[in-house]
């Protein structure tokens, strides 16, 4: 293993970093040290931004100077291994602000968030302290859920309220964070969504063989198609398509909402075009209630989950590519899920996420707020407009199935992918035909591609790993953190999809700030490995990934 290559890219990598981290510094600086503390009471953050870039800066330079005699080439291992370290340097990294300036002052709370945000799961750890009216001291919070026997949940939030002394309103759970460290969330899925791998093989074309199993590794899905020969430049068209598609989503949600404002429609663009989830309000998306805004959302979280090759093939005039089996079955499983989500919930009783209910839903009231959850769920986005988890159990079960199912490969979203499971589907058709005739020699393809023994296997392995990791992870969260099984399993559905929505405790209405600590930390590493896609993570466990063979 060429431990000196890799530090040595490992510092370039982070002083690249600070390119990014600059963004909310400049933030941090406007509100804090121009705007002022009566326009922005929340805790500065400025300070922790600059010592977060500090070091950064300095742990760069150790690496570099570790790195010194390398010998300026990365091959297939240790290219697998510079991903594992920087998708669990990146969020230590990202988590110093939320730590330095005492928001969060549990590290693994500030890790966990900064992990939910990197791989573009969405699922917040910020939940608003409570305290007792008569003393003024924090008091636990305490939820109970029967599912079968009761369960009770006993845990304190993380964030303390703020009274802006100008308008004399108290601001809780996330517009209690700094405007900076608000943007900092979205920006980190942003980054997330794009891949930081692939952000950084743009800027370094020196990676040489390294470069191309680094793409490989960070671009989802079964198939790593080249989009160009050179890998640099398949980097650098994918942002250019990435940024475009989220200037545009800002300019659509400032230009259609008045209540918009030009902070907001960033941080939820940047959120939305990486189906991330954060949001810089309590309500989320419902806190606009504007249907232009949920319908726009909509689009861009589609748009985001559609593999970026096919955007690059159709910019060269190949339209050719739209005809795409895995693009057709994932636009049909959208429309189908809306049609399904519709029709359970016409006539019934409204579930709001900020106001009371106004009755029952109507058809349109249905189509907006079903389609809207079902799309959130299946790109894996997480945002949301509606207390789902008092909804039919046919919808809730329904988008638990969409997480699962994902979007398409070579996009932002997590999930299995649909191509995946398009090609598990030929591979079970073959065989069940195989029995009754055996002497039949087929191909098996899925559109004009050929499934080979090697793709098959892969699948099929892929799928066992994704069983095997929740059915394990759903056992020690029901058995040693005492979870009740609803919670449970869509807890670990959320993580291990990069979904950020859960039920129950993990509802619209909660946070993940009922988890003891070593399930944040169980929660940091499923999303990891989702957002890595099993394989790249557990080779770290196979001992002969570290034997030296040269």
């Amino acid at each position: 293993m060429l431990y000196r290559d890799i530090c040595r890219t490992l510092a370039v990598y982070l002083w690249i970093l600070l390119l990014p981290l600059c963004i909310p510094l400049f933030i941090a600086i406007y509100c804090e040290w121009i705007v002022g503390s009566s326009v922005y009471p929340q805790p500065p953050a400025g300070p922790a931004f600059l010592m977060t870039m500090l070091f950064t800066a300095l742990l760069g330079g150790v690496f570099w100077l570790i790195g010194q005699k390398s010998t300026g080439h990365l091959y297939r291992r240790e290219a697998l291994l510079l991903v594992l370290l920087v998708y669990f340097l990146t969020p230590a990294i990202g988590a110093l602000p939320f730590y330095l300036n005492e928001t969060l002052e549990n590290p693994i709370d500030a890790y966990f968030e900064a992990t939910s945000g990197l791989t573009t799961t969405g699922a917040s750890i910020i939940q608003a302290k409570q305290y007792d009216s008569e003393t003024g001291k924090e008091i636990p919070i305490k939820k109970t859920f029967v599912t079968g026997e009761k369960t009770d949940y006993t845990y304190y939030g993380n964030i303390a309220p703020i009274t802006d002394s100008k308008t004399q309103k108290t601001l809780t759970g996330v517009e209690a964070l700094s405007p900076a460290l608000l943007f900092w969330r979205a920006l980190m899925q942003w980054l997330g969504g794009g891949g930081i791998v692939v952000m950084f093989v743009a800027i370094l074309p020196a990676l040489g063989v390294g470069g191309k199993v680094l793409v490989q590794t960070e671009i989802t899905g079964p198939s790593k198609e080249s989009m160009f020969p050179r890998i640099k430049e398949t980097a650098s068209q994918l942002w250019k398509v990435y940024l475009f598609l989220t200037l545009l989503e800002i300019f659509l949600l400032y230009f259609t909402n008045e209540e918009m404002s030009w902070f907001n429609a960033s941080a939820i663009s940047l959120s939305t075009i990486s189906t991330g989830g954060f949001t810089p309000v309590n309500g989320g998306i419902a806190s606009f209630n504007n249907p232009y805004t949920d319908w726009i959302i909509v689009i861009f979280m589609i748009l985001g989950s559609i593999s970026f090759a096919i955007y690059f093939v159709c910019m060269r005039g190949k339209f050719s590519r739209l005809k795409d089996p895995e693009l057709r079955a994932f636009l049909l499983i959208i429309l189908f899920s809306a049609i399904v989500s519709t029709w359970q919930l016409v006539g019934k009783a409204q579930e709001m996420l900020i106001g009371e209910s106004t009755g029952t839903y109507n058809f349109w009231e249905a189509f907006r707020f079903g389609t809207f959850q079902v799309v959130s769920a299946q790109t894996s986005t997480g945002f949301t407009t509606a207390n789902y988890d008092l909804w039919p159990f046919s919808v809730q079960v329904l988008m638990l199935i969409l997480m699962y199912v994902g979007g398409m490969a070579g996009s932002t979203a997590g999930g299995l992918k649909v191509v995946r499971q398009q090609t598990f589907l030929k591979i079970m058709k073959g065989k069940i035909e195989s029995i009754f005739r055996p002497d039949t020699v087929r191909a098996t393809r899925l559109g004009n591609a050929i499934i080979d023994h090697k793709t098959a296997t892969t699948v099929l392995c892929f799928f066992m790993v994704a069983a095997y990791l929740a059915i394990a992870s759903l056992f020690v969260f029901v058995l040693f953190a005492k979870i009740d099984p609803e919670t449970s399993f869509s807890t670990v559905s959320c993580f291990l999809n990069n979904v950020g929505i859960a039920f129950r405790m993990g509802g619209p209405t909660e946070t993940f700030a009922f988890l003891p600590g070593w399930g944040k930390l169980l929660g940091c590493f499923l999303m990891i490995a989702g957002r890595l896609e099993f394989f790249a993570l557990l080779i770290a466990f196979v001992p002969a990934f570290w034997k030296t063979t040269y």
